[in-house]
């Protein structure tokens, strides 16, 4: 395990402590995936230069290699990419015991960015670097699920049913080369209204230790972070290092809230959604319908009883300390 009194100068909570990175040169590998967002982004080159100009040493490797061969002597690793890119180094991560366990310093360069927005951490990637000189190591959970084929599954952004799935494997069949940021964002939008209005309620039964919920709903999302997919802030006070999921249930009879928040993103509006979470730490779930979605992907489902849990405070992230 990563020891990180040699990295701290002073605690300032329980979880979370603060530093100061103009005190010495620090050994950082920079994560680069030269495929995640636009043309616009910083290419590898142009980032290592920014981390050296701020007198640390700079070692860059693929985002497939984010963990191999890692010098012991590495202080932090610098994730420049999506949310893709954080949640594979993080998986890599735990794969190996997290013995190689640093700090993760995220640059963001995805199209939604969705765990740096959660974070706090500014989308340009040079402003995000400015957070490196005072800065938080904020504690990071991890959700587990099991009940699926095979061994446990994580996941650090959300698992969920109903509409969000759909529109994932929707969105992955269309051809987007050309499009921007904010055009991904937006046709994700519009066609997530579509399935929000005409997706048929399905029968969930999800239990936590507070009680039960038994309703027929359109969507379903057990959030780690606050905000998924095309930006969409669900679970506004979510906070990722506090041992609890944000989970979101969205009854047939609240069809109009979802629309009518979208609606509001569409219009470039500063819009709240108007459906409060339920707070666990462990909950079991079964939905009686086939869309499933860990994070990014869409997993076979056949209506089985699924458990819920988290792993708390396996990662540390930085963050802004003032």
């Amino acid at each position: 395990m990563f020891i990180v009194v040699s990295f701290l100068r002073k605690p300032i909570s329980s979880g979370v402590c603060s530093a100061d990175m103009k005190e010495q040169s620090k050994k950082v590998r920079l994560v680069h995936n030269p495929a995640a967002g636009n043309e616009d982004n910083d290419d590898k080159d142009e980032l290592c230069q920014l981390i050296e100009d701020l007198g640390h040493h700079c070692t860059v490797v693929a985002k497939k290699d984010a963990v191999k061969k890692i010098d012991p002597e590495t202080d932090l690793i610098a994730l420049a990419g999506g949310d893709g890119t954080v949640k594979m180094t993080i998986m890599a991560l735990l794969e190996k015991k997290l013995r190689f366990k640093r700090p993760i310093a995220i640059l963001p360069q995805g199209t939604a960015n969705n765990i740096a927005i959660s974070l706090g951490i500014p989308l340009d990637c040079k402003q995000a670097m400015s957070l490196w000189k005072y800065f938080k190591l904020k504690n990071f959970d991890v959700g587990m699920v099991t009940g699926l084929r095979g061994k446990p599954l994580h996941f650090i952004e959300s698992i969920g049913f109903g509409v969000f799935p759909i529109l994932m494997e929707k969105m992955d069949k269309k051809n987007r080369q050309d499009n921007s940021a904010d055009d991904e964002i937006r046709i994700a939008l519009e066609q997530l209204r579509k399935l929000a209005l005409t997706f048929p309620a399905k029968a969930l039964k999800l239990v936590t230790a507070t009680g039960s919920i038994e309703k027929d709903c359109i969507m379903v999302e057990v959030m780690n972070i606050s905000s998924i997919g095309p930006r969409l802030v669900l679970a506004e006070d979510a906070d990722p290092g506090d041992g609890q999921f944000d989970i979101i249930v969205v009854t047939a009879d609240q069809r109009q809230k979802l629309v009518a928040y979208i609606d509001g993103l569409l219009n470039k509006k500063n819009v709240i959604f108007h459906i409060k979470p339920i707070r666990a730490s462990r909950l079991t779930m079964e939905w009686h319908g086939k869309e499933l979605h860990i994070d990014d992907e869409c997993k076979v489902y056949t209506g089985q009883q699924l458990k819920i849990s988290l792993l708390d405070s396996l990662i540390e992230v930085i963050v802004n300390g003032n």
